[in-house]
């Protein structure tokens, strides 16, 4: 039995097959290994933290520091605790007082780290987590070592020595003649005509297009419910997202949706019997082949078992990068000899978000349209994802391109 974790597909001819579809149960799936007890993330950020607090500190606000927990995002807690152990061990490594930090020791700290060959936006993150810290437990809550000035001078010697430009998803354009710039390597047309018409196929579709339209956060696409999507007069839908990334107030906020988009949404919803929930879940796949010796046993049969979990962030990331190879196996894609393992592993579950982001630069549009549907806190954000199509329509590109033919 396979699940979402996928296997490559066999150039085996099968025998006939009869396909049986079965009720969601998630018993039935295969299951990830995952630790049973693992600890809750505020619970580790709260042992991290009273693994290092000097014992004359002062009694600290219980209410104060469960306030401060609340107001932040899970993600947010389990990357400070994270830092923070890296801090801890490496104060330990080198006899180092941890809290409160001394600002050379933090300079120190962050030399330690470049040597290492650490991004410079993991430097930053890692000194503001250290921030964080010495703010919840009420040491200096106007100005935490980690602002002072030769902090921020290290930071800054870090990135000009190293230059702070981020590795970014490898995109997953649409593929289409958006503009005279034809994208190479993977595309969304691509991996769209190698999804199959099975269950898993129908599922993975569904989850690129709708992905791709509204350039959903992982988070966020996981999360998609049937009774978000609001169906329009002309066959397209608009896609309610009630929380994401930069609306921890959960304000919420909308995306259109493509009749494409709809249509295999609609076929998806179809074949598994999906009326409410969860959109997007795993597919487990049982195949058992014939028996060519048994009459009876004429027809191979294919058991689909729909999940009643929501998709892991892995799950979406197996999804595309499975597909992505079979869009290469049935000559979709053409890379070049050797690029293949590198184009595969450079997909990532924002690769579909990246890609609407450049392609609506290379249809022309400016950086603030981009950043309002997209959801970006800033057109400074989305410019950084397309910075170098931006180019291509900007005031001079616009301007110079009439007169200067």
């Amino acid at each position: 039995m396979t699940d979402d974790r996928g296997d490559r597909a066999s150039n085996v001819q099968s025998p006939p097959t009869e396909i049986i579809v079965v009720s969601s149960d998630e018993r039935a799936l295969p299951k990830r290994r995952r630790n049973a007890h693992a600890e809750p993330v505020d619970q580790r950020l709260l042992r991290t933290i009273g693994s290092i607090v000097p014992a004359d500190l002062a009694p600290v606000s219980q209410l104060g520091l469960e306030t401060m927990l609340r107001a932040m995002a899970e993600a947010t807690k389990a990357a400070i605790a994270a830092d923070l152990d890296c801090w801890r061990d490496w104060c330990d490594g080198d006899s180092r007082c941890p809290l409160p930090a001394d600002p050379e020791d933090v300079v120190l700290y962050l030399n330690a780290l470049d040597a290492l060959g650490k991004k410079p936006a993991t430097l930053a993150r890692r000194v503001a987590s250290l921030g964080s810290v010495h703010r919840m437990v009420g040491i200096a809550i106007d100005v935490a070592p980690t602002d002072a000035p030769m902090v921020r001078a290290a930071l800054k010697a870090i990135r000009r020595h190293r230059g702070a430009l981020q590795r970014q998803a490898a995109p997953l354009r649409l593929g289409k003649a958006l503009d005279r710039h034809a994208p190479k390597g993977f595309t969304l047309v691509a991996l769209l005509g190698a999804c199959g018409g099975d269950l898993q196929g129908l599922r993975d579709a569904a989850l690129l297009s709708l992905g791709y339209d509204a350039g959903l956060r992982v988070s966020e696409l996981t999360r998609v419910e049937v009774g978000q999507i609001d169906l329009q007069d002309d066959g397209s839908a608009t896609l309610f997202i009630p929380f994401s990334k930069t609306d921890q107030e959960q304000e919420g906020a909308w995306a259109w949706l493509s009749v494409e988009t709809i249509r295999r949404v609609d076929a998806w919803r179809e074949a598994s019997a999906i009326d409410d929930g969860l959109l997007f879940r795993r597919v487990g796949v049982d195949r058992r082949r014939a028996s060519l010796s048994d009459p009876d046993m004429a027809l191979a049969q294919t058991t689909y078992t729909i999940g009643e979990n929501a998709l892991t962030r892995q799950g979406v990331n197996g999804i595309y990068r499975r597909v992505a190879l079979a869009a290469y196996d049935m000559g979709l894609v053409t890379l070049a000899a050797g690029k293949l393992l590198d184009a595969v592993q450079a997909l990532s579950t924002h690769s579909l978000r990246v890609g609407l982001t450049q392609d609506l630069f290379a249809a022309g549009e400016d950086g603030t349209g981009i950043a309002q549907a997209l959801r970006w806190s800033s057109p400074t954000t989305a410019l950084r994802y397309g910075r170098k199509l931006a180019v291509r329509s900007n005031v001079a590109a616009r301007v110079l391109s009439r007169v200067r033919r």
